[in-house]
């Protein structure tokens, strides 16, 4: 899906399809209330350009993550990073 509709940039993405027409349309802005709602005007009266779909769309339906494949990294405090000791905050010399 992300390949056919050229999602190759950064996620969360929103796009519109239509099926009917075969073509498409994809959001490239910040997710606001009013961009988006710009977006969705945009696509109804027809002023919002569209692309042609050239594959087929297939999406792939997965299992629902389990919680269990990923661990999260624990990180070192900055003090233990720059060596500060207890009584230090480090940020007197500049």
């Amino acid at each position: 899906l992300e390949s056919a509709l050229k999602l190759m940039f950064s996620f969360p993405a929103v796009a519109a399809y239509s099926k009917e027409k075969g073509v498409y349309v994809v959001h490239r802005g910040s997710f606001t209330e009013s961009n988006l709602r710009k977006l969705l005007m945009g696509i109804t009266s027809a002023k919002v350009g569209t692309y042609q779909i050239r594959d087929e769309l297939i999406v792939v339906e997965t299992d629902p993550w389990d919680g269990k494949d990923g661990e999260p990294i624990e990180e070192e405090s900055l003090a233990d990073i720059m060596g500060w000791d207890g009584d230090e905050d480090g940020g007197d010399e500049l």
